[in-house]
């Protein structure tokens, strides 16, 4: 029986932690100095209004590895065995059965993780669900033009309360890094809108909010050999949603809108963390940190002074997932009482049309890529199959929930039927009737 050999303690300076090949006869501790990080911990989160992928280079926070994280590979049986296991498959379920995600994969864990829990990874992820909460105190336009900054303040939240973004802040002021103001510093305050966050459509004025999380998890990465690399493990959300001015009932529109986003990164963040605290942050991609991440990507397909539709296609990367999971939702509202727009709604439900839309589903359906025999029941004559559709200039945009047309190469396919073909079924005096 092999006895326990304690923890070998060294300080920040001089710590090395072993690689795979390293005998598994002493088990090293990564022990921190008492160096405090920005928000005074490990866990710390960088979040900045910006448009997706563009990141600027910030000083890296103080790294905190989780102590008690094995190094030794997980084949390294106690008995000593020369026997190899042969490779297994299983699914995200098996390993982490709290996800909906389904994707075959082969088993990868962190080498010897303990459940632990991160309290103050959950206080920064809340801040990112907070943050999606852009443009939700709009000011009027003529305000003040400059602002002192104040104990407590942060580049963000100035700019929250202003309605404007971290980056327009940036370039008025010429700031190269959000996270160093001073207390009392001088701020200007810059115009309200930039032309190039402006959308020029028809019908109402489209307004672009990015906004953009980065949270240092404080665990460190592993890749699929159970090496760490790249020090802690990151999460990072990515988001670009529309919103409108001009209509009296903006305000219930862009309501919906950030209520959808705010819910989309809560069950995002309420999925990854468990995972994290149960499992360690194992990523398949060996060459970064940065494997578990959320894009929002929102599209204006009709703007007219009648009617808004927009398209979101949604990507997570969980950690340890193979591959990414994908799908498009649609809202599509009647700006004249600010409402979503139901499938039925566009129709005169005394025809036969849901058997006619699935019937030009189906068929456009067989030409895409990635799809197969389930398109038939996913496309089939149930209203529940076509809530995510919108309406453009040129034809009625259909996509369906993953998994329910074809693989996962599916789950961002979506069709578009020319209002023509539906002669006949659409409702008099509708939706359609103000575009055809």
């Amino acid at each position: 029986m092999i006895g326990v050999v304690p923890p070998v303690k060294c300080d920040r300076s001089s710590c090395q932690c072993p690689g795979p090949g390293a005998t598994n006869s002493v088990s090293i501790l990564c022990i921190p100095p008492a160096t405090r990080t920005l928000r005074g911990r490990a866990g710390c989160i960088r979040t900045y209004h910006r448009r997706p992928m563009r990141r600027p280079v910030l000083p890296a926070p103080v790294r905190v590895l989780v102590p008690a994280l094995a190094l030794a590979l997980a084949s390294t049986a106690c008995g000593g065995s020369d026997e190899v296991a042969e490779p297994t498959t299983t699914t995200i379920v098996d390993l982490f059965g709290d996800t909906s995600t389904t994707t075959t994969i082969g088993r990868l864990a962190v080498p010897g993780w303990t459940s632990t829990e991160l309290p103050d990874l959950w206080e920064d992820v809340d801040a990112c669900v907070e943050l999606t909460e852009v443009g939700a105190e709009p000011l009027p336009t003529e305000g003040p033009r400059t602002v002192i900054v104040e104990s407590g303040d942060s580049l963000g939240k100035i700019a929250k309360r202003f309605d404007r973004t971290v980056d327009q802040f940036m370039r008025a002021n010429g700031i190269s890094d959000p996270n160093l103001l001073r207390i009392g510093q001088v701020l200007v305050v810059p115009r309200r809108q930039a032309a190039a966050e402006v959308e020029a459509t028809d019908g109402p004025t489209i307004l672009v909010e990015p906004v953009y999380c980065e949270i240092d998890t404080g665990v460190p990465a592993f890749g699929p050999g159970g090496v760490q690399i790249g020090g802690p493990g990151m999460i990072e959300v990515f988001a670009d949603w529309k919103r409108i001015e001009g209509p009296r009932e903006a305000p219930r529109v862009n309501g919906r809108l950030r209520g959808l986003m705010i819910a989309s990164v809560r069950t995002f963040v309420d999925d990854v963390v468990p995972l994290i605290e149960r499992h360690g942050y194992p990523c398949r991609d060996a060459t970064n940190n940065r494997c578990v991440w959320m894009q929002h990507r929102w599209e204006v397909l009709l703007a007219t002074d009648d009617h808004l539709s927009v398209r979101d296609t949604v990507r997570r990367l969980l950690p340890g997932a193979s591959a990414v999971q994908a799908e498009v939702r649609a809202e599509t509202f009647d700006l004249s009482t600010g409402l979503p727009i139901h499938v039925k709604e566009l129709f005169d439900l005394e025809t036969e049309w849901l058997e006619a839309l699935s019937t030009a589903a189906v068929g456009r359906l067989a030409d895409q890529p990635w799809t197969d025999e389930r398109r038939v029941e996913g496309a089939g004559p149930e209203v529940e199959n076509f809530s995510r559709f919108n309406l453009t200039p040129g034809g009625l945009v259909l996509a369906f929930a993953p998994g329910s047309i074809g693989g996962s190469g599916s789950h961002t396919v979506s069709i578009t039927i020319p209002y023509r073909i539906l002669d006949g079924y659409w409702q008099p005096g509708g939706p359609v009737s103000l575009l055809d």
